[in-house]
């Protein structure tokens, strides 16, 4: 399948973890006539497959970095220090071929937490940290794969993106490594949600 591009439109493809569809849920809020979004197909949890799966589907569609197109492959660093490596690996492989790595840690739920409030609390696995999410009334029924998710945060979008950054400041100031389990409490998705703002907002002016 072919896309035809403009330049005030933003073609953009996102990879996500195995079955869960909650990033895929959510990130589909954002498209619109001008802001067209592509997730990757395929069941990869390894974020080497995924790299190279959305890598190899690109290579089938119109893709066309100059025109502003952007590739995000969206994993989670979980708890597990074994998880280091696999994201070393990918992100080599990820630069080669131009895909923004997105990650998360522990996961990805973090980002709707940071619509919420700032924090710097260590979590011991991803259930605990969804346990926090679903303190807020939005989330108190929340599950996998849950729809809505983009409407019923929207109001909050521009806290999140200044909570994520915040606490990319504070590890940094820590001492520790972006990508690797370490890294947390933290979220890269501020980087596609911009991203996408950006194209809207040039939209707008044109």
């Amino acid at each position: 399948m072919k896309f035809r591009h403009k330049k005030t439109t933003g073609y953009y493809s996102i990879s996500t973890e195995g079955k869960n569809q909650t990033e895929t849920n959510y990130f589909s809020g954002f498209a619109n006539r001008k802001v067209h979004i592509h997730f990757a197909t395929g069941r990869f949890t390894d974020p080497v497959n995924m790299v190279k799966k959305l890598s190899s589907e690109m290579k089938n569609k119109s893709f066309n970095r100059d025109l502003g197109d952007k590739t995000f492959c969206l994993i989670d660093a979980d708890v597990s220090p074994s998880k280091n490596q696999e994201i070393a690996e990918a992100e080599k492989i990820a630069r080669q071929r131009g895909i923004d790595l997105i990650v998360s840690a522990p996961c990805f739920e973090l980002w709707f937490l940071c619509h919420y409030s700032f924090s710097m609390k260590q979590y011991g696995s991803n259930d605990e940290l969804i346990a926090d999410l679903m303190k807020n009334k939005e989330f108190s029924d929340y599950k996998k794969n849950c729809t809505g998710l983009y409407d019923k945060l929207l109001p909050w979008l521009d806290k999140a993106i200044n909570n994520a950054k915040r606490l990319e400041v504070e590890l940094i100031k820590l001492g520790k490594t972006k990508h690797t389990v370490d890294f947390s409490p933290s979220t890269e998705a501020y980087h596609v949600v911009e991203t996408i703002k950006q194209i809207e907002k040039s939209n707008s002016e044109s």
